[in-house]
């Protein structure tokens, strides 16, 4: 393994996409002609930052020289995905799926393409040769997509028994609830579920949506400050922040926003919400200032920049 590779591999694994396209677009320049392993890398960085159009401009290059090169056709199939060209990008990646080393990353986008598609029944059909641990989160939604309410529920508790607790699982379980009993007898299901101390923070969580769902926001917001976010990442602030933003608490929407977007300054959804919190409470100026020093943490994201020109421009609008 070169330097090179190690520290863009390190750059991809830490989320410092733009970094490790830097690190491909040196190689191939130090290179001086097509070298289908960087571009290939390339393509992968591209994808990771979802600009799919030159992600699979790279990715052809990359099968103009290795027609077969396994990992090439897979940079291509996810950058097809992308761009929502689900039935080309299904041909990729049935091309690997045998593959030992990237087959099963092949498999999923394989199950991807057929969900997109909408194509339910084929999908089930391929779920048949994989283990079944790995296939319930597939076969949950085909059933769901296919009307199949108590199949798809079966399948949910199956997921469950394997893994209990399991957050993707008990969401998927919470709508098909919802599906059959309707939403007040699925809530009061999980608010007795959320007081139980022994069970995981995950069972509030979803109580406090099926709250918000139900059009009762405040209590919502109650659920979301009791959830211990240390094990939930970010999710739970990101819901609450949302929430408080939507509900006419833009003051204490904004510093939790701010906090958010300092760990992840490329979430669109994060800096809508932020902006249009801070036009309606007059702290366009607040916006700008901080945004100045996000730039200045993260100069690589260059969409900043837009971001302060249209505050200034609203700002300037709202002079007298």
């Amino acid at each position: 393994m070169t330097d090179a590779y190690q520290r863009f591999s390190a750059l991809m694994r830490s989320g410092r996409h733009r970094e490790a396209l830097d690190v491909a677009e040196q190689e191939l320049a130090r290179i001086g002609a097509g070298d289908a392993f960087w571009l290939t890398q390339k393509a992968n960085a591209l994808n990771r930052s979802s600009d799919h159009d030159p992600a699979l401009a790279a990715a052809r290059a990359a099968l103009a020289l290795e027609p077969s090169n396994p990992y090439a056709i897979h940079s291509a199939a996810d950058a097809l995905l992308g761009l929502h060209r689900f039935e080309e990008a299904l041909g990729h990646y049935r091309e690997i799926v045998d593959h030992q080393k990237i087959g099963a990353r092949a498999r999923a986008g394989v199950f991807e393409c057929l969900d997109r598609l909408g194509r339910w029944e084929e999908l089930l059909e391929s779920l048949a040769s994989i283990p079944e641990k790995e296939r319930c989160p597939w076969r949950v939604k085909a059933l769901r997509s296919l009307g199949r309410t108590a199949e798809a529920m079966a399948e949910c508790r199956q997921w469950l028994a394997d893994r209990p607790h399991h957050p993707p699982a008990l969401w998927e379980l919470s709508e098909l609830e919802i599906s059959a009993d309707g939403l007040d007898v699925v809530r009061s299901r999980y608010e007795r579920l959320a007081k139980i101390p022994s069970l995981p923070g995950i069972y509030r969580e979803i109580y406090a949506s099926l709250c918000k769902k139900a059009g009762l926001p405040e209590l919502a917001l109650k659920e979301y400050e009791k959830i211990d976010v240390a094990g939930a990442g970010t999710r739970v602030q990101r819901k609450q922040a949302f929430l408080l933003a939507k509900t006419g608490r833009e003051r204490d929407a904004i510093p939790l926003l701010e906090e958010l977007l300092t760990i992840d300054p490329k979430d669109v959804y994060l800096h809508s919400s932020y902006s249009a919190a801070c036009g309606r409470v007059n702290e366009l100026e607040r916006a700008i200032d901080f945004y100045m020093r996000l730039m200045g943490k993260f100069p690589e994201e260059k969409g900043l920049y837009g971001r302060i020109n249209r505050l200034k421009k609203k700002l300037e609008a709202r002079a007298p």
